[in-house]
């Protein structure tokens, strides 16, 4: 019970009570976990920009241009009224 405590509070397995305690896991793979982690770090930064431009800047061109075509593809590369200029 403790494991899945620990689990729940990381939000690795998500309660659903019954009359019985159940835990039934919200996150099973490796990248979806350490997507989670990465977001509660940047959640926990007031600098979010700050902290992202360094994130960015230290990738390797691969990762770099792979983060380029997925945001592309999501069509998350501009913003609204976002020109783009002086990103990335």
């Amino acid at each position: 019970m403790t494991i899945l405590s620990r689990l729940h509070a990381k939000g690795v397995l998500d309660r659903v009570r019954t009359a019985a305690p159940t835990c039934t896991p919200t996150v099973a793979d490796e990248p979806g976990l350490a997507a989670r982690r990465m977001a509660t770090v940047l959640a926990a930064e007031p600098e979010r920009e700050a902290v992202l431009a360094r994130f960015v800047s230290g990738l390797s061109q691969t990762d770099e241009q792979l983060l380029r075509r997925m945001l592309v593809e999501t069509g998350d590369a501009d913003g609204p009224g976002d020109t783009g200029a002086g990103r990335y």
